[in-house]
């Protein structure tokens, strides 16, 4: 199982040059100083608009100002205090920084007028982010972000510039720092971990994990399955230097030829690998022609035919997606349809809140299946398995029971909906009707009058003249 991968690090800060801001303005503010770094603290917005002012950690005078002068700074060595916007930056942060502050304004008579406080908090940075993939053998993928040094550290993911969601995740969440996501996840994944006072950005593109199976091919007949694409770990034997020579074939091609620990030959070594001291051949990259019949033949030291030992290898599509989709029925019961996608021979398992559904929860249907029906009233945490010989996905749905009330209203607004088209339909229809016989009573009006006496009669005088 293979993942290309290829690392960038962009490091938004380190210890010895992280600076951050802080409002100390308002009383009771919180401010945050990285270990080795700067912070740069808001007290004030001009020192030359107060009279007096001292700042303190506990009992002991930081600074101490009138106006626009400064009279002392008892850490002048490593901080520097600007009148004109109020703002006190201290460099080469340490341990002891960590503390309650306090700034006390004077009047112009000497008198107390203000105690405002803040607290700083000293935090040593994020200083390096180690990103390690490591593909699972259905195929999955688990990742840890860990980060060295940080206190308190926050943690979370995107792929693609974009949040991880259900369809990529398998376990954990995206604010967690070990994530699983599912099978066929690929593209740009980053873990962001940051505390209060610096962020750090480690990226890893991944591809896909190959699902890799394993069977025990050293019984005569062994059904041994393995997945389009993916890898498979065949068991031939114990050692190999237990057997003088040996050939494997596919069918009748002569795939492997080897004399104790020595490869003879492998006609497919660009895919393939023969371990053996263990005696376990790894095929990668598996394709429908690998699929068939596969036989090690074994030859004593005259070279004579010794045991033919067959294995049938039978390639499948893993599961790679499903899709679960519930309907409520007219009487508030449940059908939940799992289909998946891609699989073959695929077969199905149901659970409700971890257990195997029961006969009080389910109408019809059975727990093989990929149709159920749920009874009212159940709810709850329902996951449909799909699994075949080579691969399982997992697709869970947190269902609520059917509000029946819904389906009634649902029903009665479509057939109220169904009446006024009808009636909207018989009313034009009536419409039409009156004014086809209508038309044709006044039709009959001017026939008759044409067909009358007097008309006869005036059409012969015409005539005549």
């Amino acid at each position: 199982m293979e993942a290309v991968i290829g690392l960038f690090v962009m490091i938004l800060g380190v210890s010895h040059s992280v600076e951050t801001n802080c409002d100390g303005r308002q009383n009771g503010a919180q401010c945050y100083g990285a270990l080795g770094g700067t912070v740069v603290l808001q007290l004030m917005n001009k020192a030359s608009e107060i009279h007096r002012y001292q700042w303190f950690k506990k009992t002991t005078v930081i600074l101490d100002g009138r106006r626009n002068i400064i009279l002392s700074n008892l850490i002048e060595n490593r901080s520097f205090f600007t009148p004109s916007d109020g703002t006190f930056r201290i460099n080469k942060l340490s341990r002891t920084d960590d503390g309650e502050y306090t700034l006390r304004t004077f009047d112009s008579d000497g008198t107390p007028s203000e105690d405002r406080f803040l607290q700083l908090t000293i935090q040593a940075p994020v200083s390096s982010v180690l990103l390690v993939p490591d593909c699972l053998c259905q195929g999955e993928m688990k990742v840890s972000c860990s980060s060295e040094g940080a206190e308190s550290p926050q943690y979370s993911w995107t792929l693609d510039d974009h949040t991880l969601t259900d369809s990529e995740l398998l376990s954990g969440n995206t604010e967690t720092n070990n994530i699983t996501l599912k099978q066929h996840v690929s593209g740009k994944l980053v873990c962001s971990v940051r505390n209060d006072v610096s962020r750090v950005l480690k990226e890893v593109q991944i591809s896909t994990c190959d699902v890799e199976t394993y069977c025990d091919g050293r019984q005569n007949g062994a059904q041994c399955y393995g997945a389009l694409g993916g890898t498979v770990v065949l068991q031939l034997m114990n050692k190999a230097s237990e057997i003088l020579k040996y050939h494997w074939f596919h069918n009748t091609t002569l795939i492997l030829a080897v004399r104790r620990n020595i490869v003879l030959s492998n006609l497919i070594e660009n895919r393939s690998s023969f371990t053996p001291s263990d005696g376990t051949f790894r095929i990668n990259k598996l394709s429908r022609t690998d699929d068939g019949q596969y036989r090690r033949v074994t030859f004593d030291s005259e070279g004579t035919h010794l045991e033919d030992r067959a294995l049938q290898l039978t390639i499948q599509a893993p599961v790679s997606s499903v899709l679960l989709v519930s309907e409520c029925l007219s009487q508030g019961e449940m059908k939940v349809s799992c289909s998946s996608e891609g699989a073959e021979s695929p077969q199905y398992s149901w659970t409700l809140d971890d257990h195997t559904l029961t006969d009080s929860e389910l109408l019809s249907g059975n727990t093989q299946r990929n149709n159920i029906t749920l009874k009212q009233h159940v709810k709850g945490k329902l996951v449909c398995s799909v699994r075949n010989n080579i691969s399982r996905v997992l697709k869970e749905v947190q269902i609520s029971t059917c509000d029946l009330s819904q389906l009634i209203c649902g029903v009665r607004a479509a057939v109220v909906i169904l009446a006024l088209i009808g009636i909207t339909v018989f009313f034009a229809w009536k419409k039409k009707k009156n004014k086809t016989a209508q038309d044709s009573v006044v039709r009959r009006q001017i026939e008759d009058q044409e067909n009358s006496v007097v008309m006869v009669g005036m059409r012969r005088s015409s005539s005549d003249l």
